[in-house]
């Protein structure tokens, strides 16, 4: 299946991002640069502020329109939006096909294979688990340098964030998670590392 992958939000966004375009080209699915070459649409999303929420809404509306009009046959959506919002995608934008909250993004294999054949896929699982994805990122920053998540989520509850309720409390990845994941990096070329 050929699809487009929209990235939005942070650089830990873009390191789910890039993990799930990883899972994806190891099942044999091609990324595209350009919606009319596309089968299916994902939407990595984010809701962080207001601007990054609109921004997000208006990239799943557009993309919707596209699945209205039969130019492409799936609309995935993942990220902070998703986590957030899910049951108001769900209500008010019907062309999405499947929703994956910010903990359960390695179930973008399941996401794909269950369109056309499982409407309304949805897969949340704990906000405070940690996300383990096997095989390599697929880099979208350019190759001499990558992002390295070495934590997820927040415990300090400020009054204007809303990071905790979408991404869970506090907490870092292992050493060994780590130091695989800088080799592997290493390994595709990368020189510097922006944790």
């Amino acid at each position: 299946m050929n699809i487009l992958f929209v990235s939005l939000g942070c650089d830990k966004n873009l390191v789910d991002s890039e993990k799930m375009i990883g899972l994806l080209r190891e099942r044999g699915h091609e990324l595209v640069d350009d919606e009319q070459q596309a089968d299916a649409v994902i939407i990595n999303t984010c809701c962080f502020i207001g601007d990054a929420k609109e921004e997000s809404v208006n990239t799943i509306l557009q993309m919707a329109e596209l699945k209205s009009s039969g130019q492409i046959r799936a609309l995935i959506v993942t990220g902070c939006l998703a986590q957030r919002y899910q049951d108001e995608i769900t209500r008010e934008i019907p062309e999405v096909d499947a929703i994956l909250g910010t903990a359960s993004y390695d179930r973008i294999l399941d996401a794909v294979e269950a369109v056309g054949r499982e409407p309304g896929f949805k897969a949340f699982t704990d906000i405070d688990t940690l996300v383990h994805t096997p095989g390599r990122r697929i880099l979208t920053t350019g190759g001499h340098y990558g992002y390295l998540k070495i934590a997820e989520g927040c415990d300090k509850h400020c009054t204007y964030c809303a990071i905790p309720s979408m991404r869970g409390h506090y907490r870092s990845y292992p050493m060994d998670v780590l130091v695989s994941q800088a080799k592997m990096l290493a390994d595709s070329g990368v020189k510097e590392l922006i944790l």
